[in-house]
């Protein structure tokens, strides 16, 4: 079991943020505000996985691993809870990072369901950042289709235009 703790950290703290909105902050602003802290702090550590990806080891070399080998005890399966970085995805778990934060920013003047729409932002920021770092093909699909159920209510209640028939079609073609 290699456990390095950075990723599940990374992957993990927007969901942390989106639960503790859901749950415990009250008021707009305070969401509001809680959902940048959160979204700095990610992107934080977005950054420090990016630092520590090792460039001289080779763009192929996954590095910051978080392995459980029995993750789902099923003889069936051979299911691992496995993240990495490599050279391709490093960049791309920094990229979601920054972008989480811009979200956040340009989300500033939501003013209808606010509590909500910050939780299903910060619940996507976790599966996106997952989907990049997940090396179990059964964790990269849990995240995979965990991005659908965010992206959905993001489009369908906060879109513009015809926002429930862009959001049924952005399902239908991503399932």
């Amino acid at each position: 079991m290699e456990f390095s703790g950075w990723l599940t950290a990374t992957v993990f703290l927007p969901l942390a943020g989106a639960l503790a909105i859901a749950l415990v902050v009250k008021g707009d602003r305070n969401v509001r505000l809680f959902a940048m802290a959160i979204a700095l702090a990610e992107l934080a550590l977005t950054i420090l996985v990016f630092a520590q990806y090792d460039l001289s080891a080779g763009a192929d070399q996954v590095q910051l691993v978080d392995k459980i080998e029995r993750w789902i005890p099923i003889d069936a399966f051979k299911v691992q809870y496995f993240l990495g970085v490599d050279g391709l995805s490093a960049p791309m778990v920094l990229l979601t990072g920054l972008l989480g934060m811009v979200a956040v920013f340009a989300s500033w003047g939501i003013k209808e369901r606010v509590r909500e729409y910050f939780v299903w932002l910060l619940m996507l920021q976790t599966a996106v950042i997952g989907v990049f770092s997940a090396l179990d093909f059964l964790l990269f699909f849990m995240f995979w289709e965990l991005e659908l159920i965010p992206m959905f209510f993001l489009i369908s209640i906060w879109g513009s235009g015809r926002r429930e028939y862009s959001a049924m079609k952005f399902l239908i073609f991503t399932i």
